[in-house]
């Protein structure tokens, strides 16, 4: 009878860590979204002086996922897109839907590598305003024409770095792009002594790796880091 009594327990406990070991397994649907946050900066206000950065555009060619668990095995994969992905971030429209089954469970650690841009459209497009005066306002171009690599360590909506999936509760992962960090050491000098040239039938302050190059500098090396990945 004991035997019996012991054998049983085995079984109960194998049983059971076999069906944790398959919940573990089931899938959560992660869909990817877009946003950002506008960058408004108001100086001199005798004058009326504005710069505004209120729309973002994104090129995504790939995305890479690598994912460490609390329990269970880690996770990774790696989405290649067949026609890049072109996303509004200011509107959170994008060229079509994705959606990603991810194991889940507690994630400790989510890493994503974002591949950027192709060889003829930008990374990241920004555009807006400078508001000089009462009559005067110049749109604003920010343009990365090269392809680039960003890997960005995600985080929950709370700002911690452990993320929570579960099978019954569609998650989201938001990539988000922060103007306000980008543009933290700009001035409205840089704008009032910027070159304009013709863009879309408009004088307009175009910054990239051949005009404004100054600005330009400034910028790009704060791209990296301007990027944050929200999972809720």
């Amino acid at each position: 009878m004991k035997k019996i009594l012991f054998l049983s327990c085995i079984i109960c406990i194998a049983v059971c860590g076999a069906c944790e070991k398959n919940e573990l397994k089931l899938p959560a649907e992660v869909q990817l979204a877009f946003d950002m946050n506008t960058f408004d900066m108001q100086e001199n206000a005798k004058a009326g002086q504005q710069f505004l950065i209120d729309e973002a555009y994104l090129v995504l060619g790939a995305l890479e996922f690598d994912g460490e668990r609390e329990q269970g095995e880690d996770y990774f994969f790696t989405s290649n897109f067949d026609e890049p992905l072109q996303a509004e971030m200011h509107t959170g429209n994008s060229s079509r839907t994705v959606t990603f089954d991810i194991p889940q469970g507690v994630y400790n650690k989510i890493e994503l590598n974002l591949r950027m841009g192709t060889e003829s459209s930008p990374a990241i497009m920004l555009r807006g305003s400078f508001h000089k005066g009462p009559l005067e306002d110049v749109p604003v171009v920010f343009e990365y024409p090269f392809r680039e690599e960003i890997r960005v360590r995600a985080m929950n909506r709370e700002g911690n770095r452990q993320v929570v999936l579960t099978k019954d509760v569609p998650g989201k992962a938001t990539i988000l792009l922060d103007a306000p960090f980008m543009f933290q050491l700009f001035n409205m000098g840089m704008l009032i002594n910027a070159h304009r040239f013709p863009f879309e039938g408009e004088e307009t302050i175009i910054i990239n790796s051949e005009k404004n190059t100054d600005i330009f500098s400034i910028l790009a090396t704060r791209l990296d880091k301007s990027v944050q990945v929200i999972f809720e």
